[in-house]
């Protein structure tokens, strides 16, 4: 805080931390029940019919991605780890992956999009947790390889250095999806998905 009240320093802020957002199914599994219950539930047969994301870059800033799961095959266009190199995917990271571009026994969304997969998540501590710095990496590493669409399902605080970034990924027209969290209807804003942008 005495950096953002020094006249000296032009611009400073805290290094906000992120976190992941995943939702436990409790619900049990019969075995009437099909693996993807929801292809019908989003028509994705009939959207397929009109688009799969054929070679679209889809840009997921994550926990990683385990490029070699048979579900993603092929579908892996680059990986960059913004944090320091060392750590593995998450699960998070591959199953949201998967929603994207699944195409073996599975149905992703866009089964034929190109994924450039961004670890900006660690898994090291009791949670999957990001930090503005790592996020700001990993959006700026998306923008320059050419992605038209960021995936982000993390939610965090209003983080005005993330802000500025999406602000111009936006105006060179990549689509931004983000998650609204999972805190329910009485949630407070949780972003970047309420920013106003």
């Amino acid at each position: 805080m005495a950096l953002e009240a020094d006249a000296a320093v032009m611009s400073a802020q805290p290094n906000y931390r992120f976190t992941l957002q995943r939702e436990i199914n409790t619900r049990p599994k019969g075995d009437d029940e099909p693996l993807q219950y929801a292809l019908a539930k989003l028509r994705l047969p009939q959207a397929h019919e009109l688009g799969r994301g054929d070679n679209v870059l889809v840009a997921i800033i994550d926990s990683g991605v385990d490029a070699s799961h048979p579900e993603l095959d092929g579908a892996i266009a680059a990986t960059f780890d913004a944090i320091d190199g060392s750590g593995k995917p998450h699960s998070h990271g591959t199953a949201i992956a998967g929603i994207i571009a699944a195409h073996a026994k599975l149905t992703g969304s866009a089964p034929a999009a190109r994924i450039l997969a961004v670890r900006a998540f660690d898994s090291a501590g009791a949670s999957v947790d990001g930090s503005t710095f790592s996020i700001l990496k990993g959006l700026d590493w998306a923008a320059v390889n050419g992605t038209r669409i960021i995936n982000m399902s993390f939610a965090g605080p209003s983080d005005p250095a993330i802000h500025r970034s999406l602000e111009a990924a936006y105006k060179n027209a990549i689509v931004l999806i983000a998650a609204a969290g999972n805190a329910g209807p009485k949630s407070p804003p949780l972003y970047p998905a309420a920013d106003p942008m």
